[in-house]
Formats: C-alpha cells, structure tokens, sequence
C-alpha cells in the first residue's frame, strides 16, 4: 500500500475502493493515504453508480477479484481499461479456455465441474481449480472420478469450478525452475509489448506457488515461444490495454497457455525494480491515466532477481516455532525477509500463497547457478521451521 502511495501521490490523487471483497482491510492507514469508498453490500451496478460521483480519471487493480467492477466503471467513464467482455475472459477460467480454443491455441480438454456434476469427459489426470482464483488456491491434481469427487467434497459447495486435462512436464526440467513460466507484458491501443519473462520455483503440494525468479532460465529459443504465445493469448481475449501476467508450462509439445491475468503478477513489480527496470507500480498508473509509458527496456541480461515463499507442508495444521531467521538473513544474496504466520497461528494448505506463507525471502544474485545454491542448499540447511500435523 505505501509503495504503491509512494509512486501514485506526483501522478493522481487516490480513491481505495473497499467492500468488493469479505476481507476488512484496515480503514485507518487507508484513509493516511487517500478518499476510501466502501461499496460493501452493493451489486455490481450500484457500486458503479456509486462510484460515479468521485471524479474518477483511471482505474486499476491489482488483484483478479475487482477487475470485473473496474471494468464496468471504466467503460462507463470511457476509460483506458479492460472491456467488460475482456475482463469475463480474464477472471472466468472455462470462459477463457473458451476464448484460446476458439482463437485456435492449442491447449487442454477441459469442463465445467461442481460437487453436484462431475461427471465430463476429461481424461485423467487432471488439474482441478476454481474458475475464480489466484496463488493455487484450491487447485488439485487428480487421477480418477474418485479423487474428483473427494476433493470436491472438500471444496465450498457453492464455488465453480473447471477441470482441466493435466498438461504434462517437458523432460528437460531443472534443479532451479518449474516447467511454467510467466510473461510480463503491457498492451497500448491492442500492441503488446512484453517486459520480462519470469521463472518460477517448483511448486508445493498440490499447486501452492513458492515463488519467482527473473530472468527466466529458458533458452532464447524458448523465450521466443513463449513471448509469441503470451501475445497470441492476449489477442485472442481482446487485450487492448493495461498490464498482463501470462501463465505458461513448458510441455513435451510446446509452451501451452496455463492462464492470463489482467493485472501485474504478485511481486512482480518488485522484481523488475530490483534489478533497475522500471517502477510497473509508476507504469500501472501512467497507463490507467492514459499517459505515455516510454519503450520497454532490455532487461533480459540482468542480474537475478528473486522472491521465495516457505509455505506448510501439505498435511500441517500449524506452525510451532522458526529457528534459523538470523543466519539466513546473513546468507549473500538475501536481501528481505517478510514475516508471515506465526508460531502458533494454524495453516491450512487450500489457502493461496500469497495470503498463508511462513516468510517470503528475496533478493538478487549475480547467476541462475548461484540461486539454485542459495535456495536448494543455503536456505534449506539454515532455515528450520516445525510444524503440527493432522
């Protein structure tokens, strides 16, 4: 919040807009920092009539949730945003899936499912995840109808999901990275323009995020693949303008889309900073505000930037204590360390990541070498955390 003030209060004066989500956020420090609007309670055409009366030249947003909303004053306002159909497209999952295979992008089979219909023809295994959601929130791999059904039982009854044919790994995966990758990208008047593509750590059971690094450690040719890809993608859902964070896996068969979100990706924005790009947080705004950004710059042969987030082991219910925290912030190249829960404090592994993670660890090293060193032996022997498990 104070980041994105620190960049925002020499552009534009801001307006929070709070009560689209269950989550309080915190009133006080919200209002230090500009006018807050509380919709909570409201239908989406009475918090835009809402909204109305604020003298509004820009919206943005920063997570999936609100994007739908924004876009609805934006286009009342005929601002620079998404379109409302291009933000359905951006935060219904079975809609975009939809919209790739009609642009004729090769992807999985998938289906609507829910606790009560589950029956579809999608081979196993398969991934399913809500169709509204971020950080692997409730997100499973599944091998049979059985598990289908078990997980859906554990899931919010009312929740929709998409179940989706599982993309297989491409053979040639590393100690360092995932096979996916995101792509960070900006589209002004329908070009995309792509800034950075970023690695990301394998993940936790059974699809927590536990971080990202950047640069990428693909092969130029890679890179290429999957930057084309991302602005095929962005094209098929009629991007015309903002920021882009586009989810992609490496598979035996090709970069397949994984999913595009209409917002900058989660401490993305950090990362580029870190290694001397551009404030995205500054160009966020410009580009809400229908300002010029400058041209992309090169930043593929940077140092490497990186966040990791430590996150409970599938079966803990709680975190008992943290030893370690010290030295680790000793370590070269550790720069940051972000508490998260507390001893104490119970976790559950259907949260995101980015809501429930023990400490989020970043910094910058000089090579992708030297960061798989720092994070596969330096954090790991350092680090002891002890759980309890159910």
């Amino acid at each position: 919040m104070f980041q994105f003030y620190e960049v925002a209060r020499d552009l534009c004066r801001i307006v929070w807009v709070i009560g689209w989500s269950p989550i309080n956020f915190p009133l006080k420090p919200l209002s230090r920092f500009g006018d807050v609007v509380d919709v909570s309670g409201m239908n989406e055409a009475q918090s835009v009539e809402h909204l109305m009366g604020n003298g509004l030249d820009g919206v943005i947003v920063f997570s999936d949730a609100p994007l739908r909303l924004a876009a609805a004053v934006a286009d009342r306002l005929n601002l620079p945003f998404h379109s409302p159909d291009t933000a359905r497209l951006l935060t219904d999952k079975l809609a975009q899936r939809d919209a790739l295979g009609i642009a004729g992008l090769p992807g999985p089979s998938f289906a609507a499912v829910q606790t009560d219909d589950f029956n579809v023809n999608v081979p196993f295994p398969a991934v399913l995840k809500p169709r509204a959601g971020a950080g692997g929130r409730d997100t499973f791999i599944v091998k049979n109808q059985s598990e289908l059904s078990s997980f859906l039982a554990g899931c919010e009854p009312t929740e929709q999901f998409i179940l989706e044919e599982w993309l297989p790994d491409r053979t040639a995966q590393t100690d360092l990275a995932a096979d996916v990758v995101s792509v960070e990208s900006i589209a002004r008047n329908g070009e995309i323009e792509h800034i950075m593509v970023t690695g990301r750590f394998p993940f936790a059971p059974p699809f927590r995020e536990t971080g990202s690094f950047l640069p990428s450690d693909l092969s130029p040719t890679d890179w290429n693949s999957v930057t084309s890809l991302a602005a095929a993608a962005a094209k098929a859902l009629r991007v015309e303008h903002g920021i882009l964070h586009t989810e992609i896996k490496m598979t035996p068969t090709g970069p397949r889309i994984v999913e595009i979100n209409g917002r900058l990706g989660g401490q993305i924005g950090q990362l580029i900073s870190r290694i001397g790009g551009p404030s995205l947080f500054t160009w966020a705004i410009k580009l809400a505000l229908g300002l010029e950004v400058g041209p992309v710059p090169e930043l593929a042969k940077s140092p490497i930037a990186f966040f990791r987030m430590i996150v409970a082991p599938q079966s803990a219910t709680r975190l008992e204590a943290v030893e370690g925290v010290k030295e680790l912030s000793s370590l070269p190249g550790v720069e940051e360390i972000l508490v998260g829960v507390q001893p104490g404090d119970t976790v559950d592994f259907h949260h995101s990541s980015y809501r429930e993670h023990a400490l989020m660890i970043s910094g910058m090293v000089e090579s992708h070498a030297e960061l798989t060193h720092l994070i596969h032996s330096e954090i790991e022997t350092t680090l002891h955390l002890t759980w309890s498990h159910d």
